[in-house]
């Protein structure tokens, strides 16, 4: 068995592991990612190998996409579109540091996260590590973001600036205790309605 399937086969399980879901449709690895957050977001977690962005490239690109929203509305974008420029501000040299970017994409009104991770075939079994730590990783970003990409698109009634939204974060003791969020989420939004 070649580096390449070894790692896909390793993926693949990886992903059954932690979703519960796991399919593979033409070179597509595709999982539903189940309540993400406070508010139980789904989302659609993507995973493929890419070839050929440049000829003389060593190795192949595995191509991380998880969409978190759809059917955002032309109207909304152009806000949507700042605040997760906002997001991938904190992302990248914030208290929340993570991996890849949040997108907004007009031709299919989506919102989601993107990642590509060079990886090296002829060591599959440690290139599968840095694959694990990186899902592992992707899963608490995503488990903590998910609420506000929820709040900026407007689905549950309620919008949040990025800077009220941290101001909650930093008020839950353990960002892990999904309860804890929970309830300091809804002290927050009642806050924030008086």
């Amino acid at each position: 068995m070649d580096g390449i399937s070894i790692i896909t086969d390793n993926i693949k399980e990886m992903m059954q592991e932690l979703f519960d879901d796991c399919r593979e449709v033409k070179g597509v690895i595709r999982s539903q990612v189940k309540n993400l957050g406070v508010t139980g977001v789904d989302a659609i977690f993507d995973v493929v190998m890419e070839y050929g962005f440049d000829p003389g490239m060593p190795y192949p690109v595995l191509h991380f996409l998880v969409t978190l929203a759809k059917d955002i509305e032309d109207s909304d974008a152009g806000r949507i579109s700042i605040a997760l420029n906002e997001l991938n501000q904190v992302i990248a040299v914030g208290d929340y540091p993570g991996f890849g970017s949040f997108c907004y994409y007009p031709d299919l009104h989506q919102i989601f996260l993107n990642y590509r991770l060079p990886i090296n075939p002829n060591v599959p079994e440690e290139e599968t590590v840095n694959i694990r730590y990186y899902i592992a990783t992707l899963y608490q970003q995503l488990d903590i973001f998910a609420d506000f990409i929820m709040f900026i698109c407007d689905t549950h009634g309620t919008t949040m600036e990025l800077e009220d939204y941290l101001d909650y974060l930093q008020s839950v003791s353990d960002i892990d205790d999904l309860e804890a969020r929970s309830k300091a989420l809804s002290e927050y939004l009642e806050r924030l309605d008086q």
